[in-house]
């Protein structure tokens, strides 16, 4: 028996349905609506479901009451273990949120007999009921006859919303739900099979658009919530990541790799990348989310005080995990040196911003002589001839 947190709940029981269900598979439609109601409901009775298939129909069913003898609940999930040689796969469900119209949860793996035999041995005698209608009006009867009260009152408060059988012994029932928790709690977790989103292509065509500008560093492009690498991209990443590489379908075309980390945690994601000596571009909704320069990393030619010694940063050769730096205390007896990138890096943090403006500037390229006069001789104003004055007297007609 195993355990999926935080998945599909609807879409996991849905391979059940298909795989072990011949017929009135539309009873599977009340379970989504059930499921949804326990998705979005601020009561904790509610959140925990007990759901089971068999060839002909699904049941979805309140846990709280399945372990509260005579409900409809109790009964139901006893019946078919009971009475019948049904083959039927059972889950425990625990729905907690809503995203984008479907409903996340836990799943838990249980043995429907033996589980049928547990809630028969480990059940609460029943109280009464409490029966809650459509204007607000809450109804307490026994339970053999508040169906009755009930009808009698339709008419005045509108139909019945909610129904619960309450125990006689609340705190009896409170530590065998407990137990039951806790028992399920300890399953192992299930091993995931990545299912991804495909990507369309529209995207397709944005995320090559910014690979082309930035052909040299890993680009990471947000989708669903990650920030997500392909291609090449995506086979180099994956070890540094410590993440599993997979496929990511493309509409029209071929399946590339990819690989990623999610949105939330980009600063540990993009920081794994960038400190293996390669620059990385974050791309979010067409814009740029967050740039990192291999240089950055470690600055070569930027002065760094390395546990209180005056250093000039030579090189850095990430392969060999290896920064070559210079002590440059005495000018006249230059000390070069080596050490770890991890060791240097801490001192490149310690230092701040403040460490890239000791980075020599490269000096402007001078221009040449020859130049100079080429570009004065273009600015001179063109040589004209001054007209001569006419000395002779104008002839007469």
């Amino acid at each position: 028996m195993k355990k999926y947190t935080d998945i599909d709940i609807v879409a996991e029981l849905q391979k059940l349905v298909d795989s072990h269900v011949d017929s009135y598979k539309e009873d599977f439609d009340i379970d989504k609506r059930i499921i949804r109601r326990a998705a979005e409901s601020q009561n904790p009775e509610d959140k925990t479901l007990m759901w089971f298939c068999r060839p002909h129909g699904t049941h979805c069913l309140n846990e709280n009451q399945v372990f509260i003898q005579g409900t409809r609940d109790h009964n139901t999930f006893r019946f078919y273990a009971e009475q019948t040689y049904d083959e039927c796969v059972a889950r425990v469900i625990v729905p907690k949120t809503v995203k984008r119209g479907k409903v996340f949860g836990d799943v838990f793996e249980i043995n429907y007999r033996e589980q049928a035999a547990n809630v028969a041995q480990n059940a609460v005698a029943p109280d009464h009921d409490r029966l809650t209608f459509a204007d607000g009006f809450v109804l307490e009867a026994p339970c053999r006859s508040s169906f009755d009260e009930a009808m009698a009152l339709v008419s005045e408060h509108g139909g019945v919303q909610a129904h619960r059988t309450l125990p006689k012994d609340a705190e009896a029932l409170s530590e065998v739900l407990t137990k039951q928790k806790s028992r399920r709690d300890r399953l192992p977790e299930a091993e995931r099979t990545e299912v991804l989103s495909p990507l369309p292509v529209a995207e397709l065509r944005k995320y090559e658009a910014v690979k082309k500008a930035h052909p040299d560093a890993l680009v990471c492009f947000a989708q669903n919530g990650y920030f997500e690498l392909y291609g090449k991209d995506a086979e180099k990443a994956a070890p540094l990541l410590g993440t599993k590489l997979l496929e990511k379908k493309v509409r029209g075309k071929p399946s590339v790799p990819v690989t990623g980390f999610r949105e939330s945690a980009w600063v540990a994601g993009s920081h794994k990348l960038w400190k293996s000596g390669v620059d990385v571009f974050l791309s979010k909704d067409g814009e740029t989310f967050k740039e990192l320069k291999a240089a950055d990393y470690i600055p070569v030619g930027a002065t760094l005080n390395v546990d209180g010694i005056k250093c000039r940063i030579d090189a850095v050769d990430f392969a060999a995990d290896e920064v070559r730096l210079t002590n440059i205390e005495d000018k006249n007896r230059p000390i070069r040196f080596s050490e770890s990138i991890q060791y240097v890096r801490s001192y490149v943090e310690d230092a701040g911003t403040a460490i890239y403006d000791t980075i020599p500037k490269k000096p402007a390229a001078r221009e040449s002589i020859r130049d100079k006069l080429k570009s004065a001789q273009k600015a001179q104003p063109p040589h004209t001839t001054k007209p001569q004055k006419n000395k002779g007297k104008d002839m007469e007609l």
